[in-house]
C-alpha cells in the first residue's frame, strides 16, 4: 500500500487505505482546492461506512497528527464527522453499540475532542455522535465535555444536543441534575435550559429538573433584563462592535426566554415580579415568553399582553400556540388566525432568522395568493407571497430593501429582486427551487465529462444561432431526461441568463436592480415553469 507522504508516525501496517487517504487529505487540507477539494469532501461517505472499530482507529489517527489542526484540515474533518453522525442517526433502529464498543471508541474520541482547538466546528461533530448513541457511557462522556470543555460556538451546541431533543429523549433525563452546572457556558446556559423544559413539557420527567435552583432562576432573570434593558437604552456603554452587541442580545434574549419557559413549568410565583420586568424589554419574543409565563401563573396581565402581541407577525404563530394551550384562543381577532395571517408570520420569523436577515423585516403585505397544486403535495394547496420592505439608516441616511418572498406551504425569499417579476414566474421559481427529485439536478460546467462537455458546445452553438453574444457556460441542468445549458449571456445589448434545452430557448435579462436574477433563480424559474404546468393542467 502506497502512503502518503509524512504519515508514517500516524500509520499502523495495517491500515486501510482509505483511512490512509483521509489522513493525507487532511494534511495536505490548505492546498487543496476544486475538484480535489470537492472529492475530498465526498469521502465523509467512507466514515458513514466504517465499523466501529475502524472509526476508532481514525479518531485515534487524527489525535496522533499534530493538533489543533488547521483550519482548512478542521472544516474537512468536520464534514466527514458530520457523515458518521448521520450513519449513526440512520442506524438508531438496530440495536445500540455495545459496551465494549464504548470502551473502544470513546478513549480516542475524548482525546481528539481535547486536542482540537476551542473553535473547532468538529467537535460540535463528536459531541453530536456521543449524543445520537445515548448508551450511558457516551452520555456520561457528554455530560464531562459540556461541564469541562464545552464548545465556544452557538452552532456546535446545537449539533451536540440536537439528538437529545429527538430520538434520546429518555436518556436525556441521566445528564441531569449534573448538566446544570455548564448554564456558567454563555453558549449553553440557553440549550441547556431549554432541554430541561423539553423534558418536563413532553413529561419525560416528573419534575422539572432545575425546580431545586428556582430561586437562582429567578434571579439570574431579574439581572438579565436588567442588562437588557441598558443595552437597548444605552447600547454604546458596552463599547462592543455592532456584531458583538448582537451576539450578546441574542444569547440574552435566548437565555431569559429559557428562563421564563423554566419558571411557569415550576410554578414558581415568586418569578411574578421579574416577569413583570421582562415585559419592558423591546425584544417580542422575550415579551410573548413572559407574557405567556405570567398567564400560566395565573395573571390576567400576561393574558391581556398575548392577545396584543398576535398582531406582531414576528410573534404571532408563538402567541397563537400558547393561546391554544392556555384555552384563550377566543380572546384572539379572527383576522390573526387566518392562513394568511399564519403565512405572513412564517415569513417574518424566517426572514428574522440569524441566518437570514437577523430581524423581522419593517412592513409586510400580502402580494398575491392562490391555490393551486404544488410539487410534493397531493391536493392543492393555498401560495402566499408577500412584498416585504427593511428600512436602513446607512452614515445617516435612511435607506429601503424590498423583495417577494414565499409562505404557506414553505418560506422561502431570493437574494435576487423579484419585484419586478409576474407572480407566475415568482411562483414558478420557488417551486424549481424548493423541487427535489433524483431526475432534477444541475452540475457546474467544470465538473462535465468530455462527452456531456460536447453536449454543452451543441446548446452554446444554438444559443449563438439565435443571436445570443458573450455566452459564458455556468451550469448543466438535467430535467427528468430533458437537458438544458444555463449560461451567462448578451441579447440585443442586455446582459442576462441564458437557458437553452433542444427544443427551446429563454432569456431572464439582469435589470438594474443591484440583486439581479443569477443562474439559481433563472433555472428556478425554468423547472418551476415546466412543474406547475403539469401538476395545474
Amino acid at each position: 500500500m502506497r502512503r502518503p507522504r509524512g504519515l508514517h508516525f500516524y500509520l499502523d501496517p495495517l491500515m486501510d487505505e482509505r483511512l490512509a487517504t483521509l489522513l493525507a487529505d487532511l494534511e495536505r487540507a490548505e492546498s487543496l482546492a476544486g475538484a480535489d477539494l470537492h472529492r475530498a469532501a465526498r469521502r465523509a461517505a467512507w466514515l458513514g461506512e466504517f465499523t466501529t472499530a475502524q472509526l476508532a482507529e481514525f479518531l485515534n489517527a487524527v489525535a496522533a497528527m499534530p493538533l489543533p489542526l488547521s483550519a482548512a484540515a478542521d472544516r474537512l474533518l468536520a464534514n466527514w464527522l458530520l457523515g458518521a453522525v448521520r450513519a449513526r442517526r440512520a442506524a438508531m433502529r438496530v440495536p445500540q453499540v455495545k459496551a465494549s464498543e464504548d470502551s473502544q471508541i470513546l478513549p480516542p474520541l475524548e482525546r481528539l475532542y481535547r486536542g482540537l482547538a476551542s473553535a473547532s466546528a468538529a467537535r460540535g461533530q463528536l459531541l453530536a455522535w456521543l449524543s445520537t448513541g445515548g448508551s450511558a457511557a457516551e452520555l456520561a462522556l457528554l455530560g464531562g465535555l459540556l461541564l469541562e470543555d464545552p464548545p465556544q460556538g452557538d452552532e456546535e451546541v446545537v449539533q451536540a444536543l440536537a439528538p437529545l431533543f429527538q430520538r434520546q429523549r429518555t436518556q436525556a433525563a441521566l445528564l441531569f441534575p449534573r448538566l446544570l452546572h455548564a448554564m456558567s457556558s454563555p453558549a449553553l446556559a440557553a440549550p441547556v435550559l431549554d432541554l430541561a423544559n423539553f423534558l418536563t413539557r413532553e413529561k419525560i420527567v416528573a419534575q422539572h429538573p432545575a425546580g431545586e435552583v428556582a430561586p437562582e432562576l429567578v434571579s439570574l432573570l431579574g439581572e438579565l433584563v436588567q442588562t437588557l434593558l441598558i443595552l437597548e437604552e444605552r447600547p454604546a456603554e458596552f463599547g462592543d462592535s455592532p456584531q458583538e452587541l448582537s451576539r450578546r442580545v441574542a444569547r440574552g434574549v435566548a437565555l431569559a426566554v429559557s428562563l421564563c419557559d423554566a419558571l411557569a413549568q415550576i410554578g414558581d410565583k415568586s418569578a411574578i415580579a421579574k416577569l413583570y420586568q421582562a415585559l419592558r424589554v423591546g425584544h417580542r419574543r422575550l415579551r410573548t415568553e413572559a407574557a405567556a409565563a405570567l398567564a400560566r401563573l395565573g395573571e390576567e396581565t400576561g393574558v391581556t399582553e398575548l392577545v396584543q402581541l398576535a398582531a406582531e407577525p414576528i410573534a404571532r404563530l408563538r402567541v397563537l400556540t400558547y393561546a391554544d394551550e392556555l384555552g384563550i384562543m377566543e380572546k384572539i381577532e379572527p383576522q390573526f388566525a387566518t392562513p394568511e395571517a399564519r403565512a405572513e408570520a412564517e415569513l417574518c420569523v424566517w426572514l428574522a432568522e440569524p441566518t437570514q436577515y437577523g430581524v423581522p423585516p419593517t412592513s409586510i403585505q400580502l402580494f398575491d395568493h392562490r391555490k393551486q397544486h404544488w410539487p410534493g403535495f397531493d391536493e392543492p394547496v393555498d401560495c402566499f407571497l408577500f412584498e416585504f420592505q427593511y428600512l436602513v439608516t446607512v452614515d445617516g441616511q435612511e435607506q429601503s430593501f424590498s423583495n417577494i418572498g414565499i409562505a404557506g406551504l414553505l418560506a422561502h425569499a431570493f437574494a435576487a429582486d423579484l419585484g419586478d417579476v409576474p407572480p407566475e414566474d415568482i411562483y414558478a421559481a420557488f417551486a424549481g427551487w424548493h423541487a427535489q427529485h433524483e431526475d432534477i439536478r444541475e452540475h457546474d460546467v467544470g465538473r462535465l465529462s468530455k462527452s456531456e462537455r460536447l453536449e454543452v458546445e451543441r446548446l452554446k452553438r444554438r444559443l449563438s444561432d439565435e443571436g445570443y453574444a458573450a455566452i459564458e457556460p455556468q451550469r448543466m441542468g438535467y430535467f427528468f431526461g430533458e437537458k438544458a445549458l444555463i449560461a451567462t449571456a448578451r441579447r440585443q445589448d442586455v446582459s442576462g441568463i441564458a437557458i437553452a434545452d433542444f427544443k427551446d430557448t429563454y432569456f431572464f435579462p439582469q435589470r438594474h436592480s443591484r440583486r439581479p436574477i443569477g443562474v439559481e433563480e433563472a433555472y428556478s424559474i425554468y423547472k418551476g415553469r415546466k412543474l406547475l404546468k403539469v401538476f395545474n393542467r
